[in-house]
């Protein structure tokens, strides 16, 4: 990729795109399992942001040669956040209205969520549960690669 071709919004765009799949599989994985009732388990698939912001980082310097402003890691942190929750709001409304819809009550019954939880909040929140963590993971990795000598390896 040359290194005037690539913006922080493309790569953000794409690692999004990639974690919101991950998220709809993984949350698919859990309801094969019969684990969806378990809301906490969901909240491990932070770490498929994390891993997702970090390589998007990381493939944005390694094409700019080295060279990141600290506001594009942070742009990448809250897009790659933005874009992937999304993803998985619209997976999670298609999910609670074809596939299973005892789901919403199940969260609604959990001390997470209130009682009052409706499809539109539960579209809401996981957006906002998304971007909100991308940006304060965009903001922590940034602490890393600001130095231009910081760079995860190319094999990654």
């Amino acid at each position: 990729m040359a290194s005037s071709n690539v913006t922080y919004q493309k790569v953000s765009t794409k690692y999004g795109i990639i974690v919101g799949i991950v998220h709809m599989f993984y949350f698919l994985l859990m309801w094969a399992l019969g684990l969806t009732n378990i809301v906490e388990l969901s909240f491990i698939s932070g770490i498929f942001l994390v891993i997702g912001i970090v390589m998007a980082i990381s493939s944005f310097k390694r094409a700019k040669n080295g060279v990141i402003e600290y506001f594009q890691g942070l742009a990448i942190g809250a897009t790659v956040g933005v874009v992937s929750s999304v993803i998985l709001a619209i997976f999670l409304m298609i999910f609670v209205n074809l596939l299973d819809t005892h789901y919403l009550e199940s969260l609604q019954a959990s001390s997470l969520f209130p009682e009052s939880l409706s499809k539109l909040s539960l579209f809401v929140l996981t957006i906002v549960y998304g971007t909100v963590p991308g940006v304060i993971i965009g903001f922590i990795a940034m602490q890393w690669y600001k130095n231009p000598d910081h760079t995860m390896s190319e094999r990654i």
